[in-house]
């Protein structure tokens, strides 16, 4: 073993086999021509970086032949007692010293060499060893052949563990550990799914806004827990962006949930209600409970019905996913299935979008005002003001479709605040023009206006120059109890800052009489909904009567809305609603009619 030409041979055999470093072979093919080298029957590479007593074979020779890796706990057996930098050798009789160690005399071993895998650094990741069944003595020419393997053994596991530490860097989420956006696309590379669900947290910003984001964080973390546990190993689940989660469930996940008889988008949509049954209890982070909703949207792959057709891609069908969330979100539905229409939908409405940022930057749109009566003399109590834009190319623009334009792209407090200084100039405009409005000047406001740390600043300066016991700021009830404790620090804080409050929609939310009586709200309107049904409906009768017995209970006064009957004006009369506005009484119009109209003409209330 150890004249020159062996010698030269030995290392010969070793630098051939060191050339597939970098190969997936590459331990394999070292531990096989280790056995030849040092003429031993067994040879293994193992790695030690899970536990250091628990060794896990990268590669495993015996009698030249590689057998399927295996783990093993290194207490009481000599690979125990490899040291952190030199080799360690027993020449005779290593069953015996480590009785404890039965694979040794199960497999007859004898003599035994071991040599640490270390980075470069010298942290050490492993060991290679090499046993025989005979007694022989492991000359330096041997341990030589073992330490240049071991080195490059070593390098190529440090190399591959940097690899792995980059590729979680690069393909893994670090907060919820699940694979990010970039490690799905790589995914779909090589796997054609049959639909993809993507499923995003609706109103996550304001928790983030209301609490602070070590909340938020621990609560994707919760959410992606929830997600893993209902969800078999099969299925891919993945976080591509702050609030949102893709699903790809495996065929036997999807199937166990759903009947055969069920179309596709059926299917989709039917898994869509068990992610909302998975989030039925509150999702609890320090001491808080979050009650979670989801928008999904989902797109899947299309019967083929040609020899021609095909599949869609992976990365295809995630696009198509991501535009039926928008859909949905445009609509505000809790799911939508993507359909081919969606596209023209999506186009309209991102070129409504950038038509809409530059009639934001312009100051294109106009305030249209409704006016408020007395019902029992009709005489003028107020007027609430309704923001409309009309579009040079689109026309007149319905409310609903470009409010939800500034919800979906963050552009909501920009919008509301443009109203709030918009109707304080028009009413100082009245003022200086000899036609002041009787009564209130009634705001709508979204919760977005009032989320900001510096929301009281903002609204003294928005409404400066202007009475504020003259405005009533609107907030929907439904908005309202999206984020109720901050909502109700915030009009706690701004009607201590003189600001009056009125609740819209009321009786359409889910509002609690403790935060009724806490709002400390100047008037409740009651939704044109239930004035719609009188006469037609005995329960939105009642519901009417009890909101106005309420309102007086806690001293609140009652504005009807959407009154357009002579029958409706009656009723509302009778139940001891005071107030009112609706078509019947006068539609929303532009400034200057208006003050023609109602504010220099009182002969014609």
């Amino acid at each position: 073993m150890a004249g020159k030409t062996s010698a030269e041979s030995m290392f010969l055999r070793l630098a051939d086999a060191l050339t597939r470093s970098g190969y997936s072979d590459f331990f394999n093919t070292l531990v096989l021509e280790l056995g030849k080298i040092l003429d031993v029957e067994y040879v293994l590479i193992a790695d030690t970086v899970e536990s250091p007593m628990t060794a896990r074979t990268l590669a495993l020779m015996a009698h030249g032949e590689l057998l399927e890796n295996i783990s093993y706990n290194l207490k009481g057996s000599p690979c125990e007692t490899v040291p952190e930098r030199d080799s360690c050798a027993y020449e005779g009789g290593v069953a015996e010293l480590f009785p404890d160690d039965h694979l040794l005399t199960e497999l007859g071993v004898q003599s035994y060499i071991g040599m640490p895998l270390l980075t470069s650094d010298g942290r050490k990741l492993g060991i290679l060893s090499a046993m025989s069944t005979d007694a022989i003595q492991f000359d330096e020419l041997a341990r030589e052949v073992l330490r240049i393997a071991a080195a490059q053994v070593g390098s190529e596991l440090e190399r591959s563990s940097q690899q792995e530490q980059i590729q979680a860097l690069t393909y893994r989420d670090s907060l919820t550990g699940l694979t990010n956006r970039r490690g799905l696309h790589e995914l779909l590379l090589d796997h054609i799914p049959a639909t993809i669900l993507l499923a995003d947290i609706r109103r996550f910003k304001t928790i983030n806004d209301v609490y602070n984001s070590d909340v938020g964080d621990e609560l994707l973390r919760a959410v992606a827990e929830r997600m893993q546990h209902y969800i078999s190993a099969e299925t891919i689940l993945a976080r591509l962006s702050s609030d949102e989660f893709a699903i790809i469930p495996s065929p036997a996940d999807l199937a166990e949930k759903l009947t055969k008889e069920q179309s596709l988008s059926e299917q989709a949509e039917a898994y869509a209600r068990q992610i909302a049954l998975w989030f039925e209890s509150p999702v609890v982070v320090d001491d808080n409970e979050f009650h979670l909703d989801f928008t999904i949207g989902c797109a899947g792959q299309s019967a083929l019905t040609h020899e021609h057709d095909k599949q869609l891609t992976g990365a295809e069908l995630l696009r198509r996913a991501s535009v039926a969330v928008a859909d949905a979100k445009a609509r505000q539905q809790d799911f939508a299935f993507f359909n081919a229409s969606m596209m023209s939908a999506m186009e309209y409405r991102q070129l409504l979008f950038e038509r809409f940022r530059k009639a934001l930057r312009d100051e294109d749109f106009q305030l249209y005002f409704q006016p408020v009566f007395s019902l029992k003399d009709r005489q003028l109590v107020g007027a609430e003001a309704l923001c409309r834009w009309y579009d040079d190319e689109f026309g007149w623009i319905s409310p609903l479709d470009f409010i939800a334009i500034a919800e979906t792209r963050g552009l909501m407090q920009n919008l509301g605040d443009w109203v709030v200084t918009a109707a304080c100039k028009q009413l100082l405009d009245w003022d200086s023009s000899g036609t002041p409005l009787p009564g209130k000047l009634a705001i709508n406001i979204s919760n977005k206006q009032i989320e900001s740390h510096d929301t009281i600043q903002r609204f003294e300066r928005l409404t400066e120059g202007v009475d504020r016991r003259r405005l009533l700021l609107e907030l929907t009830e439904t908005a309202m109890m999206r984020a109720p404790e901050l909502n109700l620090k915030r009009i706690k804080q701004l009607h201590e800052a003189s600001f009056s409050w009125a609740i819209d929609d009321f009786g359409t939310g889910y509002s609690s009489l403790a935060y009724l009586t806490q709002l400390k709200a100047a008037v409740l309107k009651i939704d044109r909904s239930f004035v719609s049904k009188i006469e037609s409906s005995q329960q939105d009768e009642t519901i009417i009567q009890t909101i106005i017995a309420m309102a007086k209970a806690l001293q609140m006064d009652v504005i009807a809305e959407g009154i357009e009957s002579e029958t409706q004006l009656e009723y509302l009369i009778k139940s001891g609603c005071h107030d009112g506005q609706g078509f019947l009484l006068g539609r929303p119009i532009p400034a200057d009619e208006f003050a023609q109209i109602w504010l220099s003409q009182t002969s014609n209330l």
